[in-house]
């Protein structure tokens, strides 16, 4: 049988019928540029530029309205890529330090474990990392400046803790 036969033959009735899982949600997403993330309508042409990481052999590709974009992601990969240590050391290293001194000296229970929220807010503030996700959905200059935002929250947090559990226990 030739595929125009195929594609002429009529679909048996007998067939289940299939429903559509409300559970699976399937989602296009447009071509969007990574600075700005506004989609491929909005704008005429998105310029295609690859990324590739010291030491490794996948290239990143991402899109760009602007040649100004494209440097501007580009920056930020490269400072991404040399100051990732600093991000690490705040978020993850830091606090583990901080909980192991609060549980040690629990005199000063309340003051270290606080300083959780100022090390982690610095982490932001440095690297305002939030994933991938987040980036390609409204593009890592608003995901950059969401980052910045919480950081400081978490920094005035840290703070307000510190000194009004500080001054209720030791003052």
């Amino acid at each position: 049988m030739s595929s125009e036969e195929e594609s002429s033959q009529p679909i048996p009735e007998d067939l289940p019928e299939y429903e559509a899982n409300p559970g699976i949600i399937v989602e296009v997403i447009e071509p969007r540029c990574y600075w700005c993330g506004k989609a491929q309508p909005e704008i005429k042409e998105l310029l295609e530029s690859r990324y590739q990481k010291k030491n490794q052999e996948e290239i990143e590709i991402y899109l760009s309205c602007t040649q100004e974009h494209e440097s501007k992601t580009q920056k930020f990969l490269n400072f991404n890529e040399r100051f990732y240590f600093l991000y690490i050391a705040f978020m993850f290293v830091f606090p583990v330090i901080l909980l192991t001194l609060a549980l040690i000296i629990s005199k000063h229970i309340f003051s270290i474990g606080f300083s959780l929220f100022i090390s982690m807010g610095i982490g932001l503030l440095i690297m305002p990392l939030l994933g991938n996700q987040l980036v390609k959905n409204i593009g890592l200059k608003r995901s950059l400046l969401l980052g910045r935002i919480i950081g400081v929250i978490l920094v005035i947090i840290g703070v307000a803790l510190i000194l009004t559990f500080g001054q209720a226990f030791f003052g």
